[in-house]
C-alpha cells in the first residue's frame, strides 16, 4: 500500500496557521506577511510537502462545486434544507460537496479552510456559536458565501433563517391561548443565536400576556432526543406543567418519549408542541402540532443566494441580504384545551 504524503493540512498544523494562509503563501494569492511566509516555506520543507496537480489547478481556478457544512445531516431538517439546495445546484449543474461540523467549532473552520484550498466556488453554511469568526477569513478572500438557519448578528454576509422569535411567540400563543400557563420549554444550546431568540419569543409572549416567567421551567435539552427525553421527564415529575414546547426536532421527539415512558396521555394530560413540520409529524401518534420554519425554502433560497454571488463574482456591488422567513404553526392532535387533572 502506498503511504499518503503530507497534506495542507499538515503543513499548517506545522506551521501554526490556517490552511488558506498556506494556500495564499504557495500560490501567491493573497499578501501574507514575510514572517508567516517563512514558517510556511520552512514546514513545506520539513515535511517534503508536494501540491498535487489537481490541487494546483482547483486554486488556480474555482471549481464547479459548492461546499455545504452541516451541523448534524441526521436531523431530517437539515436533510430537507439540502434538498433545497440541491435543486439549486443541479439547476446550475454545480456538484455538492456536504460536510458534517457536530457543532464543533474547530471542525467548521477546518472544513471551510479545506474546502476554499480545493478551489469550492462558494459555501453554504449553518454556522456554529463561532461561525462569526471562522466565516470571517473566508470572506475576506472574496468566495461567495452564505449563512442560513442560524443567524449571526451584525455580520456581512448573505444570510437566511426562519424568524425565531416569531415562531417562539406564536407557538406559546398557541399554548396560552387553549388556557396552558405553566409551560415547560425545551431549549438548545443558548449560545446559538437561534435559541437565544426562541427563549426571547416564549418570555415575550409570556408577558404580552400577563403570565411571569418562571426560569425552572426552562431546561437545557441541547438538541438531541436522549436530552429532550431526560428533561421532559424532570418537567413533569418536578413541576406542575400542562404543556411541553419543544424548539427543535430532535427535542419533540425526546419529549414524546419521555410521555409514553411514563404512560402520560398527550394531550390528555400534557399537551405538547414542537418545532419542524418534517414528514413523520404527521404518522407519530399523535400527529404533532408544530412550529413550521419551512426548511426547503430556506436551503432552497440559500442556494438561490449563493449562485446570484458565484454569478457576479468580483462584479457583485450590494449590501449583504438578511432574508427571515415567517414561520407558522401547523395544529394537529398533540395539543388541546389545559387539563384540570395536570394542575396542583
Amino acid at each position: 500500500m502506498t503511504k499518503q504524503g503530507p497534506t495542507i493540512k499538515d503543513v499548517a498544523q506545522r506551521a501554526g496557521v490556517s490552511i488558506a494562509t498556506v494556500s495564499n503563501v504557495i500560490n501567491g494569492t493573497r499578501f501574507v506577511s514575510a514572517e508567516l511566509q517563512q514558517r510556511v516555506r520552512e514546514a513545506v520543507a520539513e515535511l517534503d510537502y508536494r501540491p498535487s496537480s489537481t490541487g494546483r489547478m482547483l486554486r488556480k481556478r474555482r471549481s464547479r462545486s459548492i461546499g455545504v457544512v452541516l451541523p448534524d445531516p441526521r436531523n431530517q431538517f437539515f436533510q430537507i434544507v439540502a434538498q433545497g439546495i440541491e435543486e439549486q445546484a443541479e439547476r446550475h449543474r454545480y456538484n455538492i460537496w456536504y460536510c458534517n461540523s457536530k457543532d464543533e467549532s474547530s471542525r467548521e473552520r477546518d472544513y471551510l479552510e479545506a474546502m476554499v484550498a480545493s478551489g469550492a466556488a462558494g459555501i453554504i453554511v449553518a454556522p456554529t456559536p463561532a461561525g462569526r469568526e471562522n466565516l470571517r477569513p473566508i470572506l475576506d478572500q472574496g468566495v461567495p458565501a452564505v449563512a442560513m438557519v442560524r443567524q449571526i448578528e451584525r455580520f456581512n454576509i448573505d444570510q437566511i433563517f426562519a424568524d425565531s422569535i416569531d415562531g417562539a411567540y406564536q407557538g406559546t400563543r398557541h399554548l396560552i391561548q387553549l388556557g396552558h400557563r405553566r409551560i415547560g420549554l425545551l431549549i438548545g444550546v443558548r449560545q446559538i443565536q437561534t435559541f437565544k431568540e426562541r427563549l426571547f419569543g416564549y418570555q415575550q409572549a409570556l408577558a404580552d400576556h400577563s403570565i411571569p416567567f418562571d426560569a425552572s421551567l426552562v431546561l437545557d435539552a441541547y438538541s438531541h432526543i436522549e436530552e429532550g427525553c431526560e428533561a421532559t421527564k424532570y418537567l413533569l415529575q418536578n413541576t406542575d406543567i400542562t404543556a411541553v414546547f419543544a424548539t427543535n426536532y430532535p427535542m419533540t421527539l425526546g419529549a414524546l418519549k419521555a410521555l409514553r415512558e411514563l404512560n402520560i396521555d398527550c394531550p390528555e394530560q400534557i399537551s405538547l408542541l414542537g418545532f419542524d413540520n418534517l414528514d413523520c409529524s404527521t404518522v407519530l401518534v399523535p400527529p404533532l402540532t408544530v412550529v413550521d420554519q419551512k426548511p426547503y425554502e430556506i436551503g432552497y433560497n440559500a442556494g438561490v443566494m449563493l449562485f446570484e454571488q458565484i454569478k457576479a463574482g468580483s462584479k457583485l456591488r450590494r449590501e449583504p441580504r438578511t432574508v427571515r422567513i415567517a414561520p407558522q404553526v401547523v395544529t394537529r392532535q398533540s395539543t388541546a384545551a389545559c387539563s384540570r387533572s395536570r394542575i396542583r
